[in-house]
């Protein structure tokens, strides 16, 4: 029987960035924090990272020992010669190793990604944290959907995602480092209770109708953050607090002061069916209560208030908090052990050599 070759060398091609460049390039924290505990819990042992052509950002960069692949071109031709230059110098680079992992596919690394899978013929793997189908199948994401089910594995973060039937496919929503989960939920007072909705501030995952319900309760006070604006029309609210784009030190003590955390995306938006929002589980991690309109699948057997997706449902569900009794709602800050069994770096590395063995 013919011996199977081991895996020796993975590269991991992403996007991260160092944290002084996140708030100026306007890039997703959550999806750097992610990337960056994949990286420090060494699931793979050749990390690259290639930036979107918007980002301006020095050509020189030193972190982590991650490979920059950086467009700084001065203009939009410039840009694009060097955009095929970065892309062939990472498809060179990296076409030697056992196995590419891939996270997302996106404009700024799509030619690497073609070079590898059709011309060198590397076995390619993704980690699909977020994807938006579109209805014309002449568009370039309708190309980047064909060619993400052309690859040889996906680990998907959804469990809804319409990659489902690419063979090699499992599913995991998030990764938790291991010392984030030495934490104990305190008890507060029920008057202490204060609401926070952060990420991308925009309509897929629900900032008006977080604006429009909570202007409607004053007695709740809602803490914002993230990357977006705060409409003029509800700066006459006294109990909606916007803090804007926080450094990640300064959003953490944000969090720490916040007792409910807001998950309040459309169910019905096809971007919300690609992804898993990895914020949950960050959430979880510190012992805080979600309010959440989206039943997840990806995290059965968590504990976590549930919602349906609309006004007079989510004004309901946060009157009801604001009523419960604290040790019933304490009930829902319990989600450590659900973390440490499905969502480490012990289970993602698992994952991963189960995803990328199986072509070897």
């Amino acid at each position: 029987m013919t011996q199977k070759k081991q895996i020796t060398k993975r590269t991991f091609i992403c996007n991260i960035l160092p944290s002084d460049y996140i708030i100026k390039s306007k890039a997703s924290q959550a999806a750097i924090n992610f990337c960056n505990r994949l990286v420090d819990g060494k699931c793979f042992n050749d990390i690259r990272s290639i930036t979107p052509i918007s980002y301006q950002i020095p050509p020189q960069i030193t972190y982590k020992n991650i490979t920059f692949y950086i467009n700084n071109g001065k203009n939009k031709i410039n840009k694009l010669v060097r955009y095929i230059l970065l892309n062939v110098k990472l498809a060179r680079d990296t076409h030697t190793s056992d196995a590419i992992w891939f996270y997302n596919l996106t404009f700024s690394c799509l030619l690497a990604y073609i070079l590898l899978k059709f011309i060198w013929r590397k076995k390619i793997y993704i980690i699909m944290a977020d994807y938006t189908p579109s209805s014309n199948i002449f568009s370039l994401q309708s190309f980047i959907g064909w060619l993400l089910r052309k690859c040889d594995g996906m680990i998907s973060l959804s469990a809804r995602s319409c990659f489902k039937h690419i063979k090699n496919l499992k599913v995991k929503a998030g990764i938790i480092d291991e010392n984030m989960l030495n934490i104990k939920s305190e008890k507060k007072d029920i008057n202490d209770i204060i609401f926070l909705f952060s990420g991308t501030l925009s309509p897929v995952t629900g900032y008006d109708m977080a604006l429009k319900v909570f202007s409607k309760i004053p007695n709740a006070q809602l803490y914002i953050s993230g990357n977006g604006e705060f409409p003029t029309e509800y700066k006459k609210y006294t109990n909606l607090h916007f803090f804007g784009n926080m450094k990640y030190e300064d959003y953490l003590c944000l969090l720490d002061s916040a007792t409910i955390c807001l998950n309040l995306r459309n169910p019905n938006l096809p971007e919300n069916n690609n992804n898993f929002p990895s914020k949950v589980l960050d959430y979880f991690s510190k012992g805080k209560i979600v309010l959440s309109t989206i039943s997840y699948p990806e995290i059965k057997g968590a504990n976590y208030i549930l919602s349906e997706y609309n006004e007079a449902a989510i004004t309901k569900s946060i009157q009801d908090i604001i009523n419960m009794d604290i040790n019933e709602l304490l009930k829902y800050s319990d989600n450590i052990s659900f973390l440490r069994m499905n969502f480490t770096v012990q289970a993602w590395k698992e994952t991963i050599h189960a995803v990328d063995s199986l072509n070897i």
